[in-house]
């Protein structure tokens, strides 16, 4: 499935194909540093963990604030259009949640580089987020060699190219942002949909009802994301076989690799509920938790959408596969 066009909100005009392999040209903007190869690359090892799992806060004793509504972003020196970039597009999704939750929605962003990221510690390679404290995220500050390999392994080589000069970096680095920024949308998700609270009882039910607030997040905002986000997910869903694990496998533990292959799954049966659903499918979720006693089911979700029946019985295994 080909890319079709991204939209980069900072420095550049379209994302159009460029096979990886390609000889990018390199802004003339960039600084030197920003060109030059990490001492260590990373990639998707047997150590690499699920971003969803809960990391420690990293130390802001030298990071940048930048204040928002809802958004507040700590940021490394030199980042501003960075965090200034992925503050808008979370702050975006926090007033499309807004009006369904009583508490005050509030996240922190930490907006790194690759030795803040080492010195935090995360099992996540540099170029995914990850969720850290009790509401925060934490993002790569720019892209590099070692994100344009990682995110060539994850996606089988296939990355979508900057047209235009970036600020910094090859269009090949800026590329992988934009992937990163994807994911921080979708753990941004994550949060809003507990606060709304429609995560579900158990954990592929939260999954999914995660990629149903980011597609119906997109669908409202930025439709045009819509075939990217599909071509994104099908590369990633080819690093396992169909039916490679069941629900019950499905926790914040999981390798990498197979987290991004759930996702693909999950991106799927969102767009099957909304199929079916329609409009206000977010509000429709809520109303049916508080039918069945509070709690949103996978069963009772299957029993409402028969759709949903036949993805979940061509996506997963009845019998937990993980090893």
């Amino acid at each position: 499935m080909p890319w079709k066009a991204f939209l980069v909100l900072v420095g550049t005009t379209l994302v159009l194909t460029l096979p990886v392999g390609a000889e990018p040209q390199t802004s003339r903007a960039a600084p030197a540093a920003s060109r030059a190869a990490p001492a260590a690359v990373d990639s998707l090892s047997a150590a690499a963990i699920s971003p969803t799992r809960i990391y420690p806060e990293p130390a802001v004793y030298l990071l940048l604030k930048l204040p928002g509504d809802a958004v507040t972003v700590r940021y490394s020196p030199g980042s501003l259009d960075r965090a200034a970039n992925l503050q808008t597009r979370l702050e975006l999704a926090s007033r499309a949640f807004k009006r369904w939750v009583d508490v005050k929605l509030e996240v922190t962003l930490y907006v790194l580089t690759r030795e803040e990221w080492r010195q935090a510690g995360y099992d996540v390679p540099y170029g995914v987020p990850v969720r850290v404290g009790h509401r925060g995220l934490a993002a790569p500050a720019e892209g590099d060699a070692g994100t344009v390999e990682l995110w060539a392994e994850m996606l089988k080589g296939s990355l979508p190219a900057v047209a235009g000069a970036p600020i910094r970096g090859t269009p090949q680095q800026a590329a992988t942002m934009i992937l990163a920024d994807l994911v921080t949308q979708l753990l941004m998700c994550e949060i809003l949909v507990d606060d709304v609270g429609i995560a579900g009882g158990e954990p592929w039910v939260r999954g999914l009802m995660t990629h149903l607030a980011s597609v119906d997040l997109v669908r409202r905002y930025e439709e045009v994301r819509l075939g990217d986000l599909d071509t994104m997910y099908s590369l990633l869903a080819q690093g396992r076989p169909a039916r490679a694990f069941s629900t019950r496998d499905y926790s914040p533990d999981l390798r990498l690799s197979d987290w991004m292959w759930f996702q693909a799954q999950f991106h799927v049966g969102s767009q099957t509920i909304l199929a079916k659903a329609g409009k206000g499918a977010l509000k429709k979720m809520k109303k049916l938790r508080k039918q069945t006693g509070g709690v949103l089911n996978g069963d009772v979700l299957l029993r409402r959408y028969d759709n949903l029946n036949t993805w979940y019985h061509d996506s997963f295994t009845s019998v937990s596969l993980r090893r």
